[in-house]
């Protein structure tokens, strides 16, 4: 069984990457000691961090409509994913190791988002031990979305990852840390 893993360091990390200008979003889940998770459990992870994405961008509409009430008839895009149409692709051993690199591709696009970022490689370094995201325990990582120029049908499961095919990317990982017992999901999708 996964039970959410949040607390006030987190959700601390969690405004203060978001105040900075990150476009991640993350959850992370622990497991109950007996589970084997497979990709059930990884699309439960899924799951929930969509979940919580959906109840962000409502409140995020309605402070937009406090503010302005013509956006309260503004037709807003389903965010809710489709899990049954996803396939994942678990990452090679390399691919994981160069995830928790400061010059890899998820540190440049943790720091590097269309509109720009305070964070630093410190900022990463920290939401990566947020996420037990440490590629010497054994990490099983599920990629859900793949690159989203040279493989955009493997994202259709979610209008959430629409803005990120037009230019920045998209990104959907489940990272299962044994060591830690701790299934976390992440996911991202900006566009200038």
């Amino acid at each position: 069984m996964l039970q959410p893993m949040e607390n006030r360091r987190t959700e601390e990390l969690r405004a203060r990457l978001e105040e900075a200008g990150c476009v991640f979003d993350f959850r992370v889940l622990t497991l109950d000691p007996t589970a084997t998770p497979g990709e059930v459990e990884h699309r439960q992870a899924l799951q929930m961090l969509f979940e919580t994405i959906n109840e962000r961008a409502r409140l995020w509409r309605l402070q937009l409509i406090a503010k302005d009430s013509r956006y309260a008839k503004q037709p807003w895009p389903d965010l809710t994913p489709e899990l049954d149409q996803a396939r994942p692709q678990a990452l090679t051993v390399e691919a994981i190791r160069e995830l928790g690199l400061d010059d890899g591709p998820l540190c440049r696009a943790f720091r590097n988002p269309p509109y720009g970022t305070r964070l630093q490689v410190a900022d990463f370094r920290e939401w990566l031990q947020a996420l037990r995201l440490h590629p010497d325990e054994g990490l099983q990582v599920l990629d859900w979305v793949g690159d989203g120029d040279a493989e955009p049908h493997r994202s259709h499961w979610s209008s959430y990852f629409d803005d990120g095919k037009e230019w920045w990317g998209i990104w959907c990982l489940t990272l299962y840390n044994p060591r830690r017992r701790t299934l976390s999901a992440l996911a991202a999708s900006a566009t200038d």
